[in-house]
């Protein structure tokens, strides 16, 4: 029957709105029944339909011209796949309705940015220069029109996997409209009546479009899900075009290469060579465990259940990463769907028995066994490739690429002849070429405020000049290679603009946007080796790079002991970085040479290896063909205010002072990380001995997050502690001032202006403090005042130590009496001493209430959330509740004897105080050393000054002066303020400060200018960075 043109246009606005279809000319699939809700939508588990089940599910429904069978001859999830044996644009649909997330309940139940995403994997068995449609809708089948849809070129073999954003990658179809035309067109037609489509709430179907450009083919799909996914990782790639665009890599190399000479040559060979003899050894490797046992190879290749028909086709285990895992939000699926992903195998797995079986296979000589392994590495390949990991193919994101891929790099380097011989070293080169996109910034190789990422120089670095030393034309490797020579020099020599990943001037490593050990220590191993493979060639990084990594891993020497303290650990406050997590990297710039005398040997970079890895002066001959002696541990003072902290060390104490800033976050909180950390820059002062830190109880059961050492806080209930933010916070002050300064690298200085946000729940704004610290030698004298805000239901506190009563932390003295009860509570008040567990002295000057226990504690786990317990030592000065200009004074005497501090106590009650608080407010702070005669000027605003001989400082600084003799005296100043902006880079500074009596410079200075008036002096502090500028001044004739 012919339906007369108005009617057709209502019937079909009728079935695009209700889902149905009255047009008998059209094929529709009914859409499965609906069923009762049982139990409340969630948001994050994700809907997936897997083909693991005996025969086809029943929404799944073929078209006319479309067979839909099970197959397991290819496969994802399970063992098998659903076969479509399409003919040319025939369709199958899944009619299930489809629960539209929005990106607003994305975020609401997830805390972060999340979007839903469709994707599922495809398997083509030979490229067709067409397209398959996937389209959303409404009682979709057949051609019956979509809402929303898009398109997947063909132009590939293998597995592929796509995965859009229904909100934002989805097009809207072009739909027939809902209103009825008038007009003159014919009775069939629809005039203008259409619009563009779009996804829509009450959606019910997916349809798969075979391409239209070929007579029949078949495809096999599998894992086809609805999820939600982070909302920054869905790229394009080849096949698909997303709202992410990640450009590729492009080396720029000219049209004409100059014919590379012997040297060159000779020197790619070497270096080639260098990095096989590292990788092939038994030495340790950070991240990799090496495996020797070629039986437990044979058995670890066998779980892959990698199999090759004898046509080609290709099964076993499917291989992600840890980062492509996010999009099935694991901690939501339900058992069967888990199951399915804990099946698959990660790629750092299956990169590292890469590396593994590449290594064994160099240390092999000719025969059966190295045959045996060349075969099982190039299935290894096969199978990786035919999985999707090819040149093109986006797997709708690989970000964090390195931490699974690296070990991929290295050994297709070493197995770079088998690949040739194989035909697959231009595969494999490509698409490591593509994967390390994403880190363009760095393999481009063109120098730039990205290109110093830590994360490139801990996954990537090495495995980058692998990738070279892969490139299947001699040539190109070297004119590549000198480019990477050039560049990594760059790269280590720069320092990058704003909070760019890289390199400080004051021996800070940034990632993060800030100084971050987690992070640099592992990034100096990759940048070390690298440095070291190109020394002595055509290609070798110069001595600007070297002496700039080289001071990077000084300084994180430095505030090692040997591992950080609470305050540098980012959002894992009790895995102790430490030197162990770049020890070899001492030794390989050691290698390359001295950057500053040019000596073939670092002997200060020699030294520390030996002392970080326990090795004799004896051993050190064998090492490095010298005899040296290991190096002592630190003493002294160091600032870094690219962290905002100091570092003071006597004998094996070390005292980390940190603070925050508006250039430097407080505390790294992320969503199952670190969750208590609020406190960990609060002015904290931690003094931690060497050795393993939990033997001296600083471990997490138990742990009072309010109580951090040394800072001053107000003692919240864990609920209200924990983060307000369901993710990521990395929060920064309003305030410029807050950091360390240093004199004659010896004496320190810390100041803490503190203002807390008035921003976030769970936070008081009105919470201010001003703190400050002098370290000399063996003393800390540690002042706080101006402590306030409105908290009237949680008292304020600082503490001045917590830690667990541990084997080496037991001990705890009282005014002379050793406390052995437990548990055990006293109020001390001012004049009252004590010695913690780590023998350091504490004599209390002023107080409002000072609390000392031994205590069974309750807390909770900082990345579970769960109950911990422990039993802990802590004292803590009580301000009470919406304290009003409290304050506190104490001194602290490192490796003391309760004799020692019995005649400290003595002397303070005679008067004969070894320090003097010249001033203690708002303004500043001003202490006096009486031994060393330093005194320290921690001025938290510019303004005058009677005390002592400095009479003015014109900003937020902190000055240090010590008198040498009558007639000569040392000064240094500095302000905490960077200089710069998250962009832009980092500005001098100058600090204006007055000093009494007239003065000369001793010797030339580029940093101080010093002008001599009358009875005063005026002395210009170029502050760059953070950097103390010092000068020792003479008296003027």
């Amino acid at each position: 029957m012919k339906t007369p043109g108005k009617l057709k246009q209502l019937s079909v606005a009728v079935a695009m709105v209700l889902g149905v279809s009255a047009v008998h000319a059209l094929e529709i699939a009914k859409p499965a029944p609906k069923t009762e809700k049982t139990t409340p939508f969630n948001v994050m588990q994700s809907k997936i339909i897997a083909f693991t089940d005996d025969q086809v599910p029943e929404t799944v429904h073929a078209g006319s011209g479309s067979k839909l069978s099970l197959s397991d001859k290819r496969y994802i999830a399970g063992d098998q796949s659903l076969r479509w044996d399409w003919t040319r644009g025939s369709t199958f649909s899944v009619i299930e309705p489809i629960r539209l997330v929005t990106d607003q309940e994305a975020y609401k139940a997830w805390g972060r940015r999340g979007t839903q995403v469709l994707s599922f994997w495809i398997y083509n068995e030979k490229p067709i220069d067409d397209v398959l449609t996937v389209d959303v809708g409404r009682g979709l089948g057949g051609f019956m029109p979509a809402d929303a849809g898009f398109e997947v070129k063909l132009n590939f073999k293998g597995w592929r996997t796509v995965g859009l954003s229904l909100q934002n990658d989805f097009q809207g179809r072009e739909m027939e409209g809902l209103g009825i035309s008038d007009g003159a067109e014919d009775e069939g037609g629809m005039g203008d009546m259409s619009q563009l489509g779009g996804i829509k709430p009450d959606m019910d179907s997916i349809r798969f479009s075979a391409p239209t450009g070929a007579k029949a083919g078949t495809f096999y799909i599998d894992r086809i899900m609805l999820s939600v996914d982070d909302a920054r990782y869905q790229w394009s790639d080849d096949h698909v075009k997303t709202r992410i665009t990640v450009p590729e890599i492009d080396f720029y190399l000219p049209d004409v290469l100059p014919t590379p000479t012997a040297e060159e040559l000779n020197g790619v060979e070497e270096i080639h060579n260098a990095l096989v003899r590292v990788f092939s050894s038994t030495a340790n490797e950070t991240g990799l465990k090496k495996i020797n046992d070629p039986d437990k190879l044979r058995q670890m290749f066998a779980e892959l259940e990698i199999e090759k028909d004898e046509d080609g086709a290709l099964r076993g285990r499917h291989v992600n990463t840890k980062f492509q895992q996010v999009i099935y939000q694991p901690a939501h699926l339900n058992p069967e769907d888990k199951a399915l992903l804990d099946d698959y195998v990660l790629m750092a797995d299956y990169s590292a028995l890469m590396l593994n079986m590449a290594r064994h296979w160099n240390n092999l000589e000719a025969g059966t066994e190295k045959d045996e392994f060349k075969a099982m590495y190039l299935l290894m390949i096969e199978h990786l490739m035919d999985q999707g990991f090819a040149d093109g193919s986006g797997l709708v994101t690989t970000h964090h690429w390195g931490y699974g891929a690296r070990w991929w790099y290295i050994s297709a380097m070493m197995m770079s002849e088998v690949l040739s011989e194989a035909g697959h070293r231009q595969a494999v080169y490509d698409a490591l070429v593509w994967y390390s996109r994403e880190f363009i910034a760095s393999f481009s190789m063109e120098t730039g405020k990205e290109s110093s990422n830590l994360d490139y120089y801990n996954t990537l670095a090495r495995q980058h000049l692998a990738l070279l030393l892969l490139n299947p034309d001699p040539v190109e490797r070297v004119a590549l290679l000198k480019k990477f020579g050039d560049f990594f020099n760059q790269s280590l020599a720069q320092t990058p603009p704003g909070y760019y990943d890289g390199l400080r001037p004051d021996g800070t490593a940034w990632r993060h946007d800030g100084n971050y050990p987690g992070y640099s220590f592992p990034a100096f191993n990759g940048a070390a080796q690298v440095v070291y493979m190109l020394k002595d060639s055509p290609f070798a990084v110069s001595a600007d790079g070297r002496a700039n990594l080289k001071r990077a891993m000084m300084a994180a020497w430095n505030y090692s002991n040997p591992s950080v303290g609470l305050g540098l650990a980012g959002r894992h406050p009790f895995r102790p970085y430490g030197v162990k997590d770049f020890r070899e990297s001492f030794k390989w710039l050691a290698m390359t040479g001295n950057p500053e005398t040019g000596d073939s040997l670092d002997e200060e970079l020699a030294s520390t290896y030996l002392q970080v890895t326990s090795r004799s002066a004896e051993e050190s001959q064998d090492i490095f063909g010298r005899h040296l002696e290991p190096m002592p541990l630190p003493e002294g003072h160091w600032t870094y205010n690219g962290g905002a902290f100091g570092i003071h060390r006597y004998n094996d104490k070390m005292v980390t002072l940190k603070a925050y800033n508006k250039d430097v976050w407080s505390s790294e909180i992320y969503y199952r990380d670190n969750r208590y950390g609020r406190y960990q820059s609060h002015g904290a002062v931690q003094i931690k001995p060497f050795g393993d830190q939990t033997e001296y109880g600083f471990a997490q059961e138990g742990w009072d997050w309010n109580r951090n050492p040394g800072a001053t806080a107000i003692h919240l209930p864990l609920e209200q502690l924990n983060s307000p933010i369901r993710h990521t916070l990395m929060l920064r002050s309003s305030e410029t001032f807050s950091g360390s300064s240093n004199l004659e690298g010896k004496y320190g200085l810390f100041g803490f202006k503190h203002k807390a946000p008035g921003h976030l729940d769970r936070f008081d704004g009105s919470f201010v403090a001003r703190k400050s610290v002098m370290a000399v030698d063996d003393r800390l004298i540690l002042l706080g005042s101006d402590i306030k805000n409105r908290t009237s239901k949680y008292s304020t506190e600082t503490t001045l130590f917590q830690h667990g009563i541990a084997e080496k932390s037991a001990d705890l003295w009282v005014n002379g009496k050793k406390v052995e009860q437990f548990p055990f509570a006293a109020t001390l008040k001012a004049g009252d001493w004590l010695i913690d567990g780590h023998d350091n002295g504490y004599y209390v000057i002023k107080g409002d209430e000072v609390n000392v226990r031994r205590q069974h504690q309750t807390s909770r786990h900082d990345k579970t959330m769960k109950p911990t317990e422990g039993d802990f030592s802590v004292a803590w000065i009580n301000h009470g509740k919406a304290p009003s200009d409290a304050e506190y004074e104490y001194l602290v005497l490192m490796d003391t004897t309760p004799e020692a501090m019995s005649k400290l106590a003595d002397n303070m009650k005679a008067g004969k105080k070894p320090y003097e608080v010249l001033r203690k407010d708002a303004s500043a702070h001003i202490i006096k050393d009486n031994t060393s005669q330093v005194t320290g000027y921690v001025a938290f605003t510019g303004g005058s000054f009677n005390e002592g001989v400095v009479s003015s400082i014109s900003r937020e600084a902190m000055v240090m002066t010590r008198p040498v003799s009558d007639t000569e005296m040392t000064i240094s100043a500095v302000t905490t303020d960077l200089g710069l902006t998250k962009e832009t880079m980092p500005k001098t500074i100058d600090i204006a400060v007055t000093i009494k009596g007239a003065w000369k410079a001793a010797e030339m200075n580029d940093k101080v200018k010093v002008a001599a008036s009358g009875d005063s002096t005026s002395l210009v502090f170029s502050s760059y960075f953070g950097i103390p500028a010092e000068i020792n001044l003479t008296k003027a004739q």
